[in-house]
Order: structure tokens, then sequence, then C-alpha cells
């Protein structure tokens, strides 16, 4: 679940299983128990790693739309989305805001066939295309998680009926599927009713429900039903007032077919996506009633063909690039302008145009340069007062890299380890399923842990594990050798354990350290 002015890490989801919280949440009782068991296993646990930044991630939910693989989720959940409001944390790292977490655009889909059970890391799956304003993003499953075997055509995997969101009324029923963290890391329905719509740009069309259903940090990207457990959006934000009034917001999923589409069309090439990159591709965008196609690339430009010698590669030396966008519905008069990039720099921008284009037709943008245009990554965004609505790149003079083969994220470093371990139930000697094990940053004791009471309490947290079904738990990401940590370790309805310098990291210790079971004693 995204604030609106916040990108949550994964770490945060810990905090409230290490102190014994839990969120009250209703099973949805009013769904045919075929179509239950359908639902919970067509919502998808994400997780996404940082390129900058191995010791941390974003854990999210995913709603699968078909046998493909075909996923839909929040673009926060793999990428920088700003609402006006920089975070700090990804700008540390580097990141822009639109840029995925990843440059592959990468993340692990973990599945479950049982409620009851821990979803396991399954798949990995790779953005499409996406939105960083609309907060949208479609992704592909292209292999499996630990396996070099060929995926099957058609996976074996549970996906939702979508429904026409606009049929949505007042006071409907609605679920909400997803994988909050909170109270646990399996997967939570939650219920309640659309409390009305939501017109953010006031251009005569709704962009979110607004509900009362309760949704968590995690939900965020998963899936909102209706009454016949029909997909009629995604659960992205909330509202907070000053009284501490909350209201939470659901994307309606009309919104998000566009980009749906364009994921089909893109999937359906070999490979699905070449080369890295920090953005995913742009479907037709929409501002009012306006609308625009994606932008092509070419060398020349015909008035009534549009774009010719359409490539995302030239040659050095070229010295006329043409981009060609579709657009219709737009008025003369409207505020637009464009910025063209090399290699991340602006070099030619204008915010000040008015339009004088017509109606509808193919807009022409230029570069040209006499001496031959200089080598390089090239970017165009076009924005309709204010607001992106268009993007694409390509390159000059660099080859740009080959297909990449999708490969599973590995989170161990060169000189880093892996921690694994089982967590046991004192009396009874039966594993413990969910229970939680942190190691903080060295320095860190369990003490100024305790005290912290900011809202930056995760960043004292180097890495973390869960236990599974068999109380098993592998460190999310490695503990860097030749230092000392401090754990916790926690589970519901059990006493912590909690020790400085609990675990010295050896410059000769195997990149995977199993460490002997711990046993935890029930709370009294």
């Amino acid at each position: 679940m995204r604030t609106r002015a916040h990108a949550a890490l994964a770490v945060i989801l810990l905090l409230s299983l290490i102190f014994g919280l839990a969120g009250s949440t209703r099973p949805a009782q009013a769904l045919d128990k075929a179509v239950r068991q359908q639902i919970l296993r067509a919502s998808v646990k994400l997780m996404t790693q940082f390129d900058n930044n191995p010791q941390a991630g974003s854990l999210c939910s995913g709603s699968m739309l078909n046998q493909e693989g075909y996923i839909l989720t929040n673009y926060h959940c793999i990428g920088y989305v700003t609402d006006g409001h920089r975070d700090e944390t990804l700008d540390a790292m580097g990141l822009r805001p639109g840029d995925l977490f990843n440059q592959q655009g990468l993340s692990v889909v973990a599945i479950t066939d049982d409620p009851r059970q821990l979803p396991k890391p399954t798949y990995v799956a790779q953005v499409l295309t996406g939105d960083s304003t609309l907060d949208l993003a479609v992704l592909k499953i292209v292999a499996y998680y630990n396996s070099r075997q060929k995926l099957p055509a058609s996976l074996p995997v549970a996906a939702f009926d979508l429904a026409d969101s606009d049929e949505v009324e007042m006071l409907d029923e609605v679920f909400v599927i997803g994988y909050p963290g909170i109270a646990g890391n399996s997967v939570t329905a939650t219920e309640g009713k659309i409390s009305g719509f939501l017109d953010e740009d006031e251009d005569g069309s709704f962009d979110w429900f607004k509900t009362d259903v309760l949704v968590n940090q995690g939900n965020s990207g998963g899936s909102a039903l209706n009454e016949k457990g029909q997909l009629i959006g995604i659960p992205t934000a909330r509202l907070q007032d000053q009284a501490g009034n909350i209201i939470y917001l659901i994307r309606p999923l009309n919104i998000a077919v566009p980009y749906i589409q364009q994921a089909l069309k893109a999937g359906s090439a070999e490979p699905a996506i070449a080369g890295p990159r920090t953005r995913p591709a742009q479907p037709a965008q929409t501002a009012g009633n306006a609308s625009f196609g994606a932008l092509t690339f070419g060398s020349g430009f015909d008035d009534s063909r549009g774009v010719t010698g359409a490539a995302r590669q030239f040659s050095s030396g070229i010295q006329e690039i043409h981009a060609g966008l579709p657009y219709e519905n737009m008025r003369n008069g409207t505020a637009w302008g464009y910025a063209w990039r090399l290699d991340g720099q602006d070099i030619a921008t204008d915010d000040s145009l008015k339009w004088e284009h017509g109606q509808s037709g193919i807009l022409n943008l230029y570069l040209s340069s006499d001496n031959g245009l200089p080598d390089g990554q090239y970017g165009l965004q076009v924005f309709l007062r204010g607001a992106l609505v268009q993007e694409g790149d390509f390159t000059i003079g660099q080859r740009a890299q080959g297909p990449l083969k999708p490969s599973k994220p590995d989170p161990v470093q060169d000189r880093g380890v892996l921690v694994s371990g089982t967590i046991i139930d004192h009396n009874t000697k039966r594993p413990i399923e969910g229970a939680v094990v942190v190691f903080l940053y060295p320095g860190v004791t369990v003490a100024d842990f305790d005290r912290d009471q900011s809202a930056d309490k995760e960043d004292s947290i180097i890495t973390y594990g869960l236990t599974d079904a068999s109380g098993l738990f592998t460190t999310y990401s490695s503990l860097p050798r030749g230092e000392v940590y401090g754990a916790i370790v926690g589970a519901r309805g059990y006493q912590r354990i909690a020790e400085d310098d609990a675990l010295e990291i050896l410059e000769d210790d195997p990149d995977l350290l199993e460490l002997l079971p711990l046993e935890l004693e029930r709370a009294r």
C-alpha cells in the first residue's frame, strides 16, 4: 500500500511482526468457495530488488491476467513514483522519477495454491509496459526462479476474469486480495464498499474508486474484485486528512486496459524485452479527451505516412532524426511542450508551446545537425499542460546490447554471505511458520533499535528472512564479510530473542552459512 508521498521498502513490513502487531481483517464471505479458491491463487506476491542497494527491495502484490503469465501491478512496486514528492532514499541510489528499481525490470513472483501456506518464489517476471504518473505496470513471466527449464506456452497458474470497471456503482461490494505483510506473509482478503469516485484532474472522468475496505502496506498492486470475483481495479494508495481520517483508493481497471493491450502485443514477440533500460515502454496515453500513440523514431518523415526508416538504432554520422507521435482529440491553443535528452541531459526543450496542429494526425518532432548528431542514448518526452503524456528513446552510434536472457536475480554479492536456518517450537520441536529473523547493521544495538520510533526505523535492518512451512529461512540478501551483527528473532505468540553481536561473518565463511536450529518459547 503506497501512501501518496512515499515509496515503501520491503523491510518496513517486518516491524509489525517483531512487535506482535496484527491487523484485523474479514474473510471474503460473500464469494462462492470455488471462486474464492480461484482468486486467492490468482493473486501473486512480487519481490523487486534494487540494482544500487541489494540490501533493500520492494514487496508488493500483483494480479495474474492469464495463463501466459501477464501480471498487472502498480508502477511504484517496480519503479520510482514521486506524486510530487521526491524520495530521498531512492534519490541517494541515483534513481530518477520513472526509473525502474533494476535496469532489467525483473521481479520475483511468489505464488501459493493454499492460502494457509506462504507463497513460494516460483517465477521471474519482466516489465513490459508502465506509467509512473498513473502508477500502473504490466509484467510478464519470462523464466523460472530456480530452473533453466523452458517455460510452457500455458503456465499452471490461476487468472482473474476482468470486469468493466465503468459499471461499478457506489455502495457496490468490493474485495481486496494481496500480501499486506502485516500479521504474517500469507495472502489476505478484506472486504468493504465502494464509497465514491474521485476525479483527480477534474477532466470529467473519474480516476479512482474511493473505498472503506482495509488495505495495508504490501497490498499495493493487488486485486480489487466485485461480488462475482472479477477484477475491477488495483489497490494503490490512501488519503489521510489532518484529523486522521483515512480513505483508500483503487485505480479502475479500465484505465489499465491500454497498458494490458500494449503488453500483450509486446509480449508476443521474442524476446519480450531487449537490452537494459530504466523505463518501460509506454502505450497510448490519454490526457482529458486527447489521446496519444507510441513515439516512433526514424530517419525521415512523410506527411501522409508518418515516420520513414523507423528504427531504434541509427548509424554514427546521421544528420537528422524524426519522431512521430499519433494524436487524437486535441484542441488548438492547448499548452504543450517537449524535451530532447542525450545521455540523460536535456539538449533541446520548450515547455511554452501552444498547440496548432489540429484535432488529429501525426506530430513530427526532429533533431538535426549538418555535422551529424553525436553518438549516444537519446530520449524524447512530450508534455500536455505540464503532464508527461508520452516518451521514447533510441541510440545513435553505439550498438545497443543484444537481447537479454532473463535470469534469477542473485542477492549473493562477491564478499557477502547468505544466512539460512530453522526456527522451531521449544516444547514441541515443530517448525514455526511465519517467523522473522532480522539482522541489524554493525554498530546498531537491539536497544538502539527498540528506542527508535522514527519513520526511518527500518534503516537499522541490513537484511532479514521469513520462515516457510518447514520453519526454514534464508536471508533476502547477503551480509558483508568481516562484520558482527545483532539479531532479532520473533513470531506471533512467541517470546522474541534479541541479542547484540549475535553473528560474526568471517572472511572464509561459505557463501551460504547454515545455522543450528533456533528454538522459540511460547509467550506467557
